[in-house]
């Protein structure tokens, strides 16, 4: 067996300051007697490691609490400004930085335009954006656990390989050792869609065990939580429901086959019929604002989208029957020119023993959905040995 550490007092003690220090995390601002109710540790132990925990800045006391009658509880909550978390996010046309503090709370924010050049020209120029960005921002970089890249594509999340991402032109980019050839913390690369579902769970709806995110965007990916664990199947990569054919006489897709669903749902869609229409080109990036001067042609070529869009989510309601859809990306932005349809389509169609089960729902996260749900691996990944590393 590799060097499992059991009976070793160290690595117990250590496991046991993890584990306060996460509970500390999640429900602070928390008193110690609450904290021994809540482990069945002693007062001992629980002051011990507390102790631990405020020597290295790792938590702080907050306030007094109230009493019914003798000394007040003092609250411990985590110190924000103890360690940071940056994500990425490489989209279609933009990429995304957002800083957090140790509470996973937004510290600092930056969008850069995605540079029409190959990828290792862009993700050299980027890592020097971050660099003048943590400089700008007065943020020490010591203080940095980890980076979590997300990309809207198939990715090794182990090797931190991105294999394909076609609305990029990206192909088979070692996307983690680039960064990691600069940065001496740790780097995780993951699917946007992957990231987003976890995202919106921990942060809008921690109680929901089961829950489908579709990101529609210039494609269409899902990430996928059942029973409380993000779903990855055998190839790691599963949630690719943007490639259940719904028009076998369809447009063809990037992935060889005809019909696909994103091929039909997606913004590259409504961008594409849109020219088909009018003879005149347009970008995604545009799509908002052309809406938003009330292009009529365009507003019926998203309601057009909208039962198309419906139809994949009742493949994925009557296949997985979640307790909770959550629909994302982009297009979010066109939500009061789909969501009627999309209901409509759902409760003619979806088999209703699932429908009935199932909320619909938009995401509250937005486009950060992913940037939100990448800081929160970074810090399962790495807040551990952050801890024993320093104390």
């Amino acid at each position: 067996m590799d060097n499992i550490r059991v009976g070793n007092s160290q690595y117990i003690r250590d496991l046991n300051l993890s584990g306060i220090f996460r509970l500390i995390h999640r429900y602070g601002p928390i008193s110690r007697k609450e904290l021994a109710e809540n482990t069945g540790y002693s007062a001992a132990t629980i002051s011990n490691h507390v102790k631990r925990l405020l020597d290295n800045s790792f938590v702080i006391e907050t306030d007094k609490g109230s009493s019914t009658g003798g000394r007040k509880p003092v609250y411990l909550t985590v110190n924000p400004s103890r360690s940071y978390i940056i994500s990425v996010g490489i989209e279609v046309n933009h990429i995304r930085v957002m800083v957090f503090d140790l509470n996973l709370k937004v510290k600092n924010s930056l969008l850069l335009p995605l540079k029409k050049e190959k990828a290792e020209g862009i993700i050299l120029g980027l890592i020097d954006d971050i660099k003048n960005f943590c400089i700008d921002s007065k943020l020490d970089i010591d203080k940095v656990i980890g980076m979590g890249i997300v990309l809207p594509g198939l990715v090794n999340d182990k090797k931190g390989v991105l294999y394909f991402a076609p609305n990029l032109e990206w192909y088979n980019v070692e996307v983690k050792k680039y960064f990691e050839k600069v940065f001496k913390f740790p780097v995780l690369i993951e699917n946007e869609a992957k990231a987003a579902v976890l995202g919106e769970r921990e942060f809008v709806y921690p109680e929901a065990d089961n829950i489908v995110f579709v990101s529609i965007n210039e494609g269409i990916g899902c990430g996928i939580i059942f029973d409380g664990n993000l779903y990855r199947g055998a190839s790691r990569n599963a949630g690719e429901f943007g490639h259940i054919i719904i028009d076998s006489d369809g447009p063809q897709c990037h992935c060889g086959n005809q019909g696909c669903w994103e091929t039909l749902a997606s913004l590259n869609f409504i961008v594409s019929k849109y020219k088909q229409k009018t003879g005149l080109d347009i970008i995604p990036d545009q799509l908002q604002e052309k809406v938003l001067s009330g292009e009529r042609e365009l507003i019926s070529i998203i309601k057009e989208t909208a039962s198309n869009i419906a139809v994949g989510l009742v493949n994925i309601v009557n296949s997985l029957s979640p307790e909770m859809l959550v629909i994302g990306g982009d297009i979010i932005g066109f939500k009061e020119y789909i969501a009627e349809e999309i209901d409509k389509v759902l409760a003619e169609r979806a088999l209703s023993v699932s429908y009935q089960h199932t909320d619909i729902v938009y995401s509250k996260l937005g486009n950060k959905a992913s940037l939100y749900g990448v800081a929160r691996m970074v810090f399962d990944n790495n807040i551990e040995e952050q801890i024993f590393d320093v104390i």
